[in-house]
């Protein structure tokens, strides 16, 4: 179904910042340029002012659901086009809540508007208006950023060396692209090699050592004895040296980070 297909979300506060601004300047141009919805007959000489505080909504109202829409993202690792769909709305109709109040109680100077019935008709305008123009273009600019991560990411992996990771019985081997490994796990004499091949994460099991594979693969960063992780992959670093643990891109579950690695992690993030 479409709503549960993956939405390319990305967790950059410089381009969510660029993508706020842009709607933001969309408002006030809209406002100050086209003056929709009777605005050419207001009057006053600080009337551009009156007007660029509706981008200043638009903008605190998209990073404070941003900042809101990141932690979901982090710590359900997920993010499909029903989200999308929600914050579009949610980003959309808080505006034109607190636009109605700036109006009416700033501009208009008449807080006996403050009523529901009046409230719903003005709340349709604008949503008819000015919402479906911005919920388009924020999908739209959302969705133009977060693919040229996923292309940068990719682009990146793909241009790195395969790399072919041997067993220990000498028997088996396993090609795989340096840059898709995301974390590798072991288990008695065994390791978990987690790999995506597109946004699909799969599995290759393995008979050898953390210590002997990790000589391979010089760019991943030992967290804990039991697992190495991708920095690249590295969303996030939670707890502390006591009771650490990193988010990885592609995985839900946590990955443990020692006492002992928590500072180089810590680090690399850095």
């Amino acid at each position: 179904m479409f709503l549960n297909k993956a939405f390319p979300y990305t967790t950059s506060f410089r381009n969510h910042v660029l993508i706020s601004v842009i709607l933001s300047f969309l408002v006030v141009f809209i406002l100050i340029f086209l003056q929709p919805f009777g605005s050419s007959n207001f009057n006053h000489p600080h009337k551009d002012l009156y007007f660029i505080g509706y981008g200043i909504i638009s903008l605190v109202v998209y990073t404070s659901l941003y900042s809101l829409s990141r932690w979901y993202y982090v710590n359900f690792k997920i993010w499909k086009w029903s989200e999308e769909l929600i914050f579009s709305f949610l980003y959309v109709s808080i505006a034109i809540v607190i636009a109605f109040f700036y109006t009416e109680l700033f501009i208009n100077k008449k807080p006996e508007h403050i009523y529901l019935s009046f409230f719903m008709n003005w709340f349709r305008l604008m949503f008819l208006g000015f919402g479906i123009i911005l919920s388009t273009l924020s999908i739209f600019l959302r969705r133009y950023y977060g693919k040229i991560k996923e292309n940068e990411k990719e682009i990146s992996s793909e241009s790195e060396k395969a790399v072919l990771l041997k067993s220990s019985l000498k028997k088996e081997s396993f090609l795989v692209v340096l840059g898709h490994i995301i974390y590798i796990k072991s288990e008695d004499n065994y390791i978990n090699i987690y790999y995506h091949e597109g946004s699909e994460v799969k599995k290759k099991v393995m008979r050898n050592t953390l210590s002997s594979v990790s000589k391979q693969l010089e760019d991943m960063i030992r967290v804990h004895r039991s697992y190495i992780v991708n920095p690249n992959y590295i969303i996030s670093l939670e707890g502390n040296a006591q009771n650490g643990s990193v988010y990885l891109q592609y995985i839900k579950d946590a990955v443990p980070v020692s006492k002992t690695y928590f500072d180089n992690v810590k680090s690399h993030i850095s």
